[in-house]
């Protein structure tokens, strides 16, 4: 179990394109969920950092494009690789804005845009199933 007291913040963003959602597969090599599809990208927030600059730099840095940001929707707490270091995190709904996927292949090294149904196909973290569902219903609401 990690010190108490002491935690990383991370984000997540869901990136929407034409009624489909980008969805990423984890490189063979990360300490958390190696190989595994998750719904856009995640990252940690740098010190000094905002939430929503963390994932303006996250998504710049592990896909190369820009996306618009439209509200937060949710937030997760879990405990990361063989050192349990507990994370705190925001989740954000995101927009598609520019330019062409490059992944960075340390990080992400397949990706495909399906529909938020489909991506249940390819997910298989409860966490993230959790979160995708939790996305249709908070757009749904959404004015």
């Amino acid at each position: 179990m990690s010190k108490i007291g002491i935690f990383n913040v991370a984000v997540a963003v869901l990136i929407e394109k034409d009624d489909k959602i980008l969805i990423t597969k984890r490189g063979p090599n990360r300490d958390h969920a190696p190989n595994k599809w998750e719904a856009g990208i995640t990252g940690r927030v740098d010190q000094g950092e905002t939430c929503e600059q963390a994932v303006l730099r996250e998504t710049k840095e592990e896909l190369n494009i820009e996306i618009e940001l439209i509200a937060p929707f949710t937030t997760f707490h879990f405990y990361r690789g063989q050192e349990k270091i507990e994370h705190l995190g925001v989740s954000f709904w995101s927009k598609y804005k520019d330019g062409k996927i490059k992944l960075n292949k340390t990080e992400q090294v397949e990706y495909k845009w399906v529909t938020p149904q489909e991506s249940l196909n390819y997910i298989t973290d409860p966490n993230v199933i959790k979160e995708v569902k939790l996305f249709l219903e908070f757009k749904k609401h959404y004015k």
